[in-house]
């Protein structure tokens, strides 16, 4: 059975939009994101209503990811008791309940309470989203054991 990692997106039950993928990847031995968009031009595609078709609103569209994407690609290199490594610069948090999510410096987000609150949650999300992935490949179970006993 399928389900959406994040509910209320997609036009489409999540049953429906897996068993197409299903049927794509069988029809083309893979699955690919350029052949899901080919498959679903047409407006019987069960797939059709998830994606923007007119033009000037997906190219608007497509700029606002390439930012999002150029906002994430941006790191700093900080230092934590005597070890540096590169995160990104900018996270996108809201700083207080009820405010729209916005990306903000990485230390800004680490000093402001609610941020980091969600900045954590958001760690405690990803972790759960890797150790369900790679759970099955026995050379990452030390680092998914502790994963499993920092999220309990």
């Amino acid at each position: 059975m399928y389900s959406y990692t994040i509910q209320g997106i997609y036009k489409v039950p999540a049953e429906v939009a897996g068993k197409e993928l299903e049927r794509i990847r069988e029809k083309y031995g893979t699955l690919e994101a350029e052949k899901v968009v080919e498959e679903s031009k047409d407006d019987s595609s069960v797939l059709h209503s998830i994606f923007e078709w007119d033009d000037k609103k997906a190219a608007d569209s497509w700029r606002v990811n390439q930012a999002k994407a150029l906002i994430r690609s941006i790191v700093v290199t900080v230092e934590r008791e005597e070890i540096k490594c590169k995160v990104r610069a900018f996270v996108s948090v809201a700083n207080a309940p009820g405010e729209k999510a916005s990306y903000v410096p990485i230390n800004d987000a680490s000093n402001n309470e609610y941020a980091k609150r969600y900045l954590m949650d958001c760690a405690k999300h990803d972790m759960e989203c890797f150790t369900s992935k790679y759970r099955t490949l026995s050379e990452l179970g030390e680092i998914i054991s502790q994963m499993k006993l920092f999220l309990d």
